[in-house]
């Protein structure tokens, strides 16, 4: 699991208490301070996830949001929003996000979303990437399945003009009855 963050807000002093809480935390953390700086550093880096304040002039959380969702699908995105933006942080879950951080922080509860969102990540790209395999491995059994039933079915063929063959030596009135039969 990519334990890399990128923090998104407008105002430095919010980016650098959760670059501090979230580094202490374990994860490791880099900090943009607009929308267009975020895709620049998504560029060059990749992130677990990236937590992004939802009012910032220029691009807002859920622009950046859309642009995260196309360029970087596997990426967990969490909405930070104060309490006056419920309905907007429903609306980024609704269009993608994975989860929202309600301002003021609360660090257990910030520890606790991007933990939750990073494994849940995760555990989309295992089943998806299980998904792609258990295709494969289904192709691959159904072609040794028709290629068993085939040498079954020669296997059976040659026990029956076996058999016939038998009959034949046992009784040579009936010679080639039971091979007509078996055709």
């Amino acid at each position: 699991m990519n334990n890399n963050l990128l923090i998104v807000d407008d105002e430095a002093a919010v980016c650098l208490l959760l670059q501090e809480w979230l580094t202490e935390a374990g994860f490791a953390c880099q900090t943009a301070l607009s929308g267009n700086e975020a895709l620049e550093v998504l560029r060059k880096h990749e992130f677990g996830a990236v937590i992004s304040d939802l009012s910032m002039p220029g691009m807002s959380g859920l622009d950046l949001l859309a642009r995260v969702r196309e360029t970087h699908p596997h990426t967990a995105f969490l909405m930070a929003t104060g309490v006056g933006d419920i309905r907007l942080a429903v609306e980024a879950m609704k269009q993608g996000a994975d989860d929202y951080i309600m301002k003021p922080f609360q660090l257990d509860a910030v520890v606790a979303n991007v933990t939750r969102a990073l494994e849940v990540r995760h555990l989309e790209f295992e089943l998806e990437n299980y998904r792609t395999h258990l295709e494969d491995m289904v192709h691959e059994r159904t072609g040794k399945l028709q290629a068993a039933l085939e040498h079954i079915s020669q296997i059976y063929d040659e026990t029956l003009e076996a058999l016939g063959a038998a009959l034949d030596l046992k009784d040579g009135d009936t010679a080639g009855y039971p091979r007509r039969v078996t055709r």
